[in-house]
């Protein structure tokens, strides 16, 4: 390669890593390639790459990219030797990518992971070593970003984001020193060649895994700034950074007892910061719990070193790791995991939004996609509590099923849409009749005749087993023990499964969200009534029930204490 030409980077993922750091590296003349799938495939492959950056925005179009490599047809793509074959991949999916990668790698090429841990670096150097050609790098990289949506990087935190790399053993070779020149030169990018890039990695690897047993157990909370700032934390902290000291020294590693003191101004400058782990765990996402505070587990195990703060964190924090892998199947507790609800409008076949009280009457045949309200999960009362309802308002009932979501997810076809549907619930979807249609007549929301704290009435959870066939079930509905209601899901405008997609194109899904389907009918209700709503044929226990009660008024101040 001529001195001073650029070099043929290829990139395995163009998420919150690969796709900063890439569109930094094309936005210096870099020959950029993305191997990516699926949506992201379709928007490299049409807009390039943006970047929304406290570092400042950039965006790099489809033309300024060297190649997009569709994934799921490798066999189709033009090969070529990289130069420099990047992992922006999570930790647990090294070895997959890596040997997709395998065919882009030459001689010459630098193979350059930048996962969290130490696992899957030390499996990236086997398998290129096994290769008998290219030369595996140790890397890692300090970004705080997430993906907006494909193609575009939201990065708000680690001022400038920053690549570390270095060799295994001896001194950097002239390709290696030839990429911290490279780095150097991009706007919003710090680069460090390590000396001791081993070392630097396990400190990096301590300071992450304790950082995220701290987050992820304490909660969204507990961001990087707090840590400093509650003596319990940085405790718990501290302890689970000198565990990790512990293994690393044992596995030959020169930790320095300083090293902590450093991390904690870091700590305290990142005002908002998190660890994509705790995120990703938050979420429901699969996350490299595994690889981080599991592989210190397991290290500290194989060399007899306590590691009780890590093991401990690791241990709670297990079973939502593998409840997103669905590894494991546990109970639905809507009311307690839910974050939402979300309500379809007009969604029975011959219902018309009322002339009196909306802007436009739209009929339910009308509608192209599904109309949808949210509520918090805040709205929603357990079956047999009491419905508060304001002076003066008059209620109306409805009964309608709840479809209960399994696991996290976005953007689903209708095909893939059942897989993520756990069980059913009946939610008595209450509505304010004269409360707040008087904007909806300008064509405002639904929200303050909906979302009222116990407007939502939630019935017990119904596994997806119990309803085989949901949507060939009635709703029956009971005011003080009389049948007012007897519906047909099958009258839905649009089925589950589209109602489902269609809600995860709106807005992320999370385990334990709501979707109400829609009524078939509805009625007037009187202060003092017992709602009920069931499916008919089903199990009593899973009959949801609601009296109404008279809103306590608020007190008024105390003129003493005025």
């Amino acid at each position: 390669m001529a001195e001073g030409s650029p070099l043929r980077w290829l990139f395995f993922g163009c998420g919150a890593v690969g796709g900063y750091f890439g569109a930094r590296l094309a936005e210096k003349g870099q020959k950029v390639s993305f191997m990516v799938r699926k949506e992201t495939l379709r928007a490299v492959a049409f807009d390039g790459v943006r970047v929304q950056s406290i570092c400042g925005d950039l965006q790099i179009p489809r033309e300024k990219l060297d190649q997009v490599v569709n994934t799921e047809e490798l066999d189709k793509e033009a090969k070529f030797d990289a130069d420099v074959i990047v992992l922006a991949c999570k930790a647990w999916e090294v070895e997959r990518c890596l040997r997709m990668c395998a065919p882009w790698c030459g001689e010459k090429t630098v193979v350059l992971p930048l996962q969290n841990g130490v696992d899957g670096m030390n499996t990236a150097r086997s398998i290129v070593t096994s290769w008998g050609k290219g030369h595996p790098l140790v890397g890692w990289c300090n970004i705080v970003a997430a993906i907006q949506e494909p193609g575009l990087i939201k990065h708000w935190a680690a001022n400038p984001p920053a690549v570390y790399f270095g060799e295994f053993e001896g001194q950097a070779t002239a390709r290696t020193k030839q990429l911290e020149t490279i780095f150097a030169a991009c706007k919003g990018v710090a680069v460090h060649l390590e000396p001791d890039a081993l070392c630097a990695c396990w400190e990096k690897f301590s300071f992450i895994c304790s950082t995220t047993a701290v987050q992820a157990t304490a909660g969204p909370t507990a961001t990087q700034n707090l840590i400093p700032q509650v003596p319990e934390l940085e405790q718990m902290w501290r302890s689970a950074m000198q565990e990790i000291m512990a293994v690393a020294r044992a596995h030959g590693i020169n930790y320095k007892e300083e090293w902590i003191e450093k991390r904690i101004p870091v700590l305290a400058e990142a005002v908002g910061a998190t660890t994509s782990c705790s995120r990703d765990l938050w979420a429901g996402r699969h996350s490299e719990l595994e690889d981080l505070l599991g592989s210190a587990h397991r290290m500290g195990l194989a060399k007899g070193v306590p590691t009780p703060v890590i093991s401990t964190c690791y241990r709670t924090l297990t079973v939502r790791d593998r409840v997103a892998r669905r590894e494991v199947t546990m109970p639905i507790y809507p009311m307690m995991e839910g974050q939402k609800i979300l309500g379809t409008i007009c969604n029975h076949r011959g219902q018309q939004l009322p002339a009196d009280r909306t802007l436009v009457q739209k009929k339910a045949e009308e509608f192209l996609r599904p109309e949808w309200f949210v509520c918090p999960m805040s709205s929603a009362i357990a079956s047999g509590g009491q419905s508060e309802i304001p002076e003066g308002v008059h209620m109306m009932w409805e009964a309608e099923m709840g479809v209960v979501i399994s696991h996290r997810c976005e953007k689903l076809s209708v095909e893939e849409a059942m897989n993520y549907v756990g069980g059913y619930c009946v939610v008595l979807d209450l509505t304010g009749g004269n409360l707040g249609f008087e904007t909806m007549k300008y064509g405002m929301s639904w929200t303050r005749n909906k979302c009222q704290s116990s407007f939502k009435p939630v019935g017990r959870f119904i596994p997806a087993g119990e309803l085989p066939d949901p949507e060939k079930v009635r709703i029956g509905c009971r005011v003080n023990g009389k049948t007012v209601a007897s519906d047909e899901i099958s009258r839905m405008k649009f089925s589950i499964a589209e109602q489902v997609a269609d809600a995860s194109e709106l807005t992320p899904l999370q385990r334990g969200d709501i979707l109400l389907t829609g009524a078939g009918s509805l009625g007037p209700l009187a202060m003092g009534d017992l709602v009920e709503g069931y499916i008919e044929g089903l199990d009593a226990k899973y009959t949801v029930s609601t009296k109404l009660v008279p809103k306590p008024k608020k007190r008024k101040a105390d003129a003493a204490k005025l």
